[in-house]
């Protein structure tokens, strides 16, 4: 049994709640090193995409500032990888617990 049926039926409505799309979230997890580069890939990993704003946790709040000056990068990177306007924001916060 396939799942592709499930995920059809689940896009538009996770769209109308404003989600990502289930393959654009796991890609965004499962790949994330490779979707983000330096130095994105060990100092930060998402934790959510909604309405186009990905939420982004960093280990600290030193690199919180470092970072908030890259993300046209961040952002450069994510529409070559995911297309273009699937990520139109990043938000930044420290991580609740270190990674």
């Amino acid at each position: 049994m396939s799942l592709d049926p499930i995920g059809d039926m689940l896009t538009p409505f996770l769209e109308k709640l404003g989600l990502a799309r289930p393959d654009t979230a796991a890609r965004l997890n499962t790949e994330w090193d490779t979707l983000s580069g330096e130095p994105w890939a060990t100092q930060a990993r998402p934790a959510g995409l909604r309405d186009g704003q990905l939420v982004v946790e960093v280990v600290d709040a030193a690199t919180v500032s470092l970072l908030r000056y890259r993300t046209g990068e961040l952002l450069e990177r994510l529409d070559e990888h995911l297309g273009e306007g699937t990520v139109e924001v990043v938000r930044l916060r420290v991580a609740r617990q270190p990674f």
